[in-house]
């Protein structure tokens, strides 16, 4: 068991509004979106060293010292995102060419199974005619040829145009794997210092400038010199005034201070902004990270955190526009932990279109259980990750008010979902509305804001736990295996000792007696029954999560979606919660 951790980096961003600065600052982003291209030229493609390069570029283009570590900074971490990103895009080449082969494996035994099937006939066939033969020679003894049961009701034709299409399959399998074995062996050619600024696919749009919404090419290039130069990072610390050298903002007089570089192009050597506000969200956070440290900081430290700054413009295709924000980056400090293990645990299993929520006392025993329903489908990145906020910050929020860690499962689904045309049809629809990594980073930052411990557990087997020891319990299946997620935290027994509740305990009574008599762990019984289990307890009990919207009207039969449509009410205060949730 590992706890979960989030770094308490957070960001807010505010608008300029000083439209008569736009020419300078887009005259000041070009500088150093040109200097950060040489740069990486000098560091990453020529290896140069770092300090000489320093030293030289202080020299010859009037940057400070912090302008040029933020640069190198902003380089280095491209640079790093870009190798790691091929070692992706590897493994995933790799995987896809093991499926392919692995396709092309199956489909050559359909093809030998079939032809196998087709010898079948042809002798089967073969001793019918001998048999009609002899029958018409007189010879009434012998009976007709038994048919086997492996070509009963089968066709010779009709395997053979099977075995006609899944050559065709072969055939087609062959060619993507060709494919694919190019792209793998280019992508491996491919220098790590190869990069586009601006991305690779506004850089290919030129090649089609119709069908990418562009009149001519010069249209294209300014957009592409727009996005190469759209946003720059100055990297703070400190020991400097307003945790910041290149950045400096005052909160009490809504003004900020940005230091420029002394070269041509730029006449003074500093930038004033007024009546830059900063929103109410981390407000509080922000001030306190500007004030000063105390007794407590250390010797020259001006701010209690440093302060990272980033200017970001964004472009407007549809009426051409340009508008610029800046946005400050600083560190929350966690809150306090509020929860307890001896007060029990809130478990929470996490599907593609609700969660399913238990709460346990401290003996791990069942005290209530909800589910709280969504819909991700058809919403864009967004809309998607303010529903995930909402419905986080509920079961966060009743962790805080019931003192009581949450604990859900450590998974990773980034394998599975770079696999997805290898999945049935079923399985591909489910992974790719699960964002489960979205849930836990989530999760994450609410537990830290509110001091709620979260707890991750290893997931193996927790529906088949849940659905078998708590088939009793008159709850979903899915709540069964937030049931067992939150005991697994709290390190208690998953014996093969069954709640009874209201059912009878003479179920698989078979499959447990004979397991009991070999030395494996009880993960093994599991192993061995998950088909019988699911069809006796999971498979029976799935239904369809309606919309939160209709929750008060089925609350007779499902008071689960009622219970979470008067939280979400209640703690949410959503004036449409069929708008967000339904």
């Amino acid at each position: 068991m590992r706890k979960a951790e989030d770094s308490g980096q957070r960001t807010i961003e505010t608008r300029l509004s000083c439209l008569e600065l736009f020419p300078l600052l887009d005259e000041l982003l070009g500088y150093f979106s040109s200097l950060r291209h040489r740069l990486y030229r000098d560091l990453i493609v020529n290896n140069l060293p770092l300090n000489d390069l320093k030293s030289s570029y202080l020299s010859s283009y009037g940057l400070t010292a912090r302008h040029f570590n933020s640069l190198s900074k902003d380089v280095s971490a491209r640079s790093k995102a870009n190798e790691e990103l091929l070692k992706l895009n590897l493994k995933k080449y790799e995987s896809h060419i093991l499926i392919v082969k692995n396709q092309c494996v199956d489909l050559r035994k359909k093809i030998k199974k079939n032809e196998s099937l087709i010898k079948s006939i042809e002798t089967y066939r073969s001793k019918v005619a001998s048999w009609k033969l002899k029958k018409s020679c007189g010879n009434r003894i012998l009976k007709r040829p038994a048919m086997p049961s492996s070509i009963f009701k089968l066709h010779k034709q009709n395997l053979l145009d099977e075995i006609s299409r899944l050559y065709g399959q072969i055939h087609q399998k062959k060619r993507r794997l060709n494919n694919l074995t190019i792209k793998r062996d280019r992508l491996k050619a491919r220098t790590i210092s190869k990069l586009c600024f601006g991305s690779g696919k506004l850089f290919r749009a030129q090649f089609n400038l119709t069908a990418n919404s562009f009149e001519d090419h010069q249209e294209w290039l300014n957009v592409f010199r727009l996005a190469r130069s759209s946003s720059m990072t100055f990297v703070g610390s400190s020991d400097e005034t307003c945790g910041n050298q290149t950045i400096q903002y005052s909160m009490a007089d809504k003004a900020l201070k940005m230091r420029l570089p002394n070269a041509k192009g730029f006449e003074s050597k500093t930038l004033h902004m007024r009546d830059i506000v900063f929103p109410d969200f981390l407000k509080a956070e922000f001030a306190k990270a500007l004030s000063h440290p105390g007794e407590h900081g250390k010797q020259n430290q001006k701010t209690a955190l440093p302060i990272t700054y980033r200017l970001i413009r964004r472009y407007n295709s549809s009426n051409k526009e340009k508008s610029y924000y800046l946005q400050a980056s600083f560190k929350v400090a966690a809150a306090e932990i509020i929860t307890h293990m001896n007060s029990g645990v809130v478990g929470v299993d996490i599907n593609y279109d609700h969660l399913a929520i238990t709460e346990t006392d401290r003996f791990g025993n069942y005290l209530k259980s909800f589910v709280l329903p969504f819909n991700l489908k058809g919403l864009d990145r967004e809309q998607a990750q303010a529903i995930i906020g909402d419905v986080v910050a509920v079961v966060v929020e009743s962790c805080a008010r019931l003192q009581k860690p949450l604990a859900i499962e450590d998974l990773d689904f980034a394998a599975k979902k770079s696999e997805l045309r290898a999945q049935p049809k079923f399985r591909r629809h489910f992974l790719s509305q699960f964002a489960h990594a979205s849930f836990i980073s989530h999760f994450q930052s609410k537990a830290r804001a509110l001091g709620v411990n979260i707890l991750s557990i290893n997931p193996a087997y927790t529906s088949l736990i849940g659905a078998y020891k708590y088939q009793g319990l008159n709850i979903s299946s899915h709540e069964k295996a937030a049931l067992a997620i939150a005991r697994r935290a709290q390190c208690y027994n998953e014996g093969l000792k069954v709640f009874q509740g209201t059912l009878p305990s003479q179920v698989m009574m078979t499959e447990k007696t004979k397991f009991r008599e070999c030395l494996r762990h009880v993960w093994g019984f599991y192993a061995d029954n998950r088909k019988t289990i699911r069809r006796l307890f999971i498979d029976a009990d799935r239904r369809p999560l309606l919309p939160i919207r209709r929750a008060s009207s089925l609350a007779g039969r499902h008071s689960s979606l009622k219970q979470s449509y008067l939280v979400i009410r209640e703690k949410r205060e959503f004036k449409e919660p069929s708008r967000s949730l339904g």
